[in-house]
């Protein structure tokens, strides 16, 4: 079976504040994938993204200490230019659960901040066979962590409240619930 390395040109986008670790990348994926085209960036926005990129790309986005909204934003706009691509993210710096919603906006890898040439190779190899990659510790991570539920804060009603409340549900008007509870029309008015 042939795999678009062979097949096609190709090119990899590696985006990376740090020049060692772009350097590192670019060095493990030379012999991988000889004749490739590299281009690095040290942020996303220094990458032009003005119009569609159809030559097939494989490209590495450090997420860091980004937002999860900036990322998936970048997502977003990597899948929209860059139309034949594979996304891998790396060295995401926080809950390790919330890479599902990573996937779910399709990125296609994902390696953890200290990934080795080995990962690297396992990870190429799994996206040119057009499946997902993550390594055996993220996974196993990804299945003991317990998932955050947000918790939704109750309303709960103080006795006072739940009296004005009931009083203005049956019909009644600010004045005479005041009345009714001896207290002031404001005091009514503040409380529903």
């Amino acid at each position: 079976m042939k795999s678009h390395l062979t097949e096609e040109k190709y090119q990899i986008i590696i985006v990376d504040s740090r020049p060692m670790f772009r350097s590192g990348i670019k060095s493990a994926m030379q012999p991988m994938m000889p004749g490739c085209t590299f281009s690095e960036f040290d942020l996303l926005p220094d990458l032009s993204m003005e119009s569609a990129v159809e030559c097939y790309t494989y490209f590495f986005l450090r997420a860091g200490d980004m937002s999860n909204k900036v990322i998936i934003s970048a997502i977003k706009k990597i899948r929209s230019v860059y139309l034949n691509c594979k996304l891998i993210l790396f060295d995401y710096q926080h809950q390790i659960g919330n890479i599902i919603h990573f996937f779910r906006e399709k990125i296609d890898a994902y390696l953890p901040d200290d990934f080795g040439d080995h990962e690297l190779n396992d990870c190429i190899k799994s996206l040119a066979s057009n499946r997902l990659y993550v390594n055996m510790q993220i996974t196993i991570d990804l299945l003991i962590t317990t998932p955050r539920v947000s918790q939704r804060k109750k309303n709960t009603l103080m006795p006072a409240e739940m009296k004005v409340a009931s009083l203005l549900v049956s019909g009644l008007s600010q004045s005479p619930v005041a009345k009714r509870l001896d207290r002031k029309i404001p005091t009514i008015s503040t409380i529903k």
